[in-house]
């Protein structure tokens, strides 16, 4: 059973946060080269800021992989984005390249004209204090998904995005700030109009946490936040345990009450197994990224 085939719950296109993803699924985030170096310029330019805008951090792997180029000439871009006050440098361990960039005060006024939308820029204090250092990789990784997905073709060369639109989680949070509902890595949309939560399984997780995310994932299913849970992961490891915990807490939590006294039925395990999609094809693209 999936959620649009059952009227309890909204399809795709009754989704009442449609409107309220509406501005961020406008921005378009496809990096086109340009017809000369003027051009291939100010599109690596502007893309740039709009990533650091939206996500909140960048790193030159991140920017050589977007555009094609050696890392050397991705420093080189984002160098000068710092020369004219537009972004940052953070200098952190956490990242695989030894640094991250930020938004810089200009870079964060320029983004606003770039995006139509409000730009959250805390102004004063050290850079590093925009940064969640805990999250970086995490962070980093997710960035890296949500625009492989845009930025996808077939062995033959066609164009075939996974999807063409997204939120970012900053994005998300900032949108829906209930904690009945469980933040997300993104939200994504597919080609067929269907909404998709992205979620990026960075690490190893108890099953008491497990048991708290499907809880969360069920009322954002059911609510019509998204259609449909799909995880990404750089581990095979880590998939083949968040599978093992589903599979005992699926069996286990139909026959007992929730932390809230509210029992998740047989129906509700449908649902959620109908809905989570375990997303392993990028594992080796992101080993190879962030943990060469």
């Amino acid at each position: 059973m999936s959620l649009n085939d059952n009227p309890e719950y909204p399809s795709s296109s009754q989704s009442p946060y449609r409107a309220e993803y509406g501005n961020y699924l406008q921005i378009p985030m496809q990096y086109q080269l340009g017809v000369n170096n003027h051009q291939t310029g100010k599109a690596r330019r502007e893309m740039t800021i709009k990533l650091v805008a939206r996500f909140g951090l960048t790193s030159p792997s991140l920017i050589a992989w977007l555009y094609c180029i050696p890392k050397r000439q991705a420093l080189e871009h984002l160098n000068a984005l710092v020369e004219q006050k537009a972004l940052c440098l953070v200098k952190t361990h956490r990242s695989p390249d030894d640094r991250v960039y930020v938004l810089d005060y200009i870079g964060a006024k320029y983004a606003e004209e770039l995006l139509s939308v409000a730009v959250y820029f805390r102004s004063g204090g050290e850079p590093s204090l925009r940064v969640n250092q805990n999250t970086i990789m995490h962070d980093l990784m997710m960035q890296y998904v949500l625009l492989r997905g845009i930025h996808n073709w077939t062995k033959s060369g066609e164009y075939h995005p996974y999807w063409q639109r997204f939120l970012t989680e900053p994005e998300f949070k900032r949108t829906f700030t209930s904690n009945q509902i469980r933040n997300v890595d993104g939200i994504v949309q597919e080609p067929d109009g269907r909404f998709a939560a992205i979620e990026m399984e960075h690490s190893l997780k108890t099953k008491a946490s497990r048991e708290a995310i499907l809880g969360k994932w069920l009322s954002g299913l059911k609510q019509g936040y998204y259609q449909k849970m799909m995880l990404f992961s750089h581990s095979s490891q880590i998939f083949d345990d968040i599978k093992r915990l589903h599979t005992q807490l699926f069996e286990e939590l139909p026959n007992r009450k929730g932390r809230k006294g509210q029992s998740i039925t047989a129906h509700d395990i449908e649902l959620l197994e109908s809905a989570i999609v375990y997303r392993s094809a990028l594992c080796n693209e992101l080993m190879a990224m962030f943990y060469p």
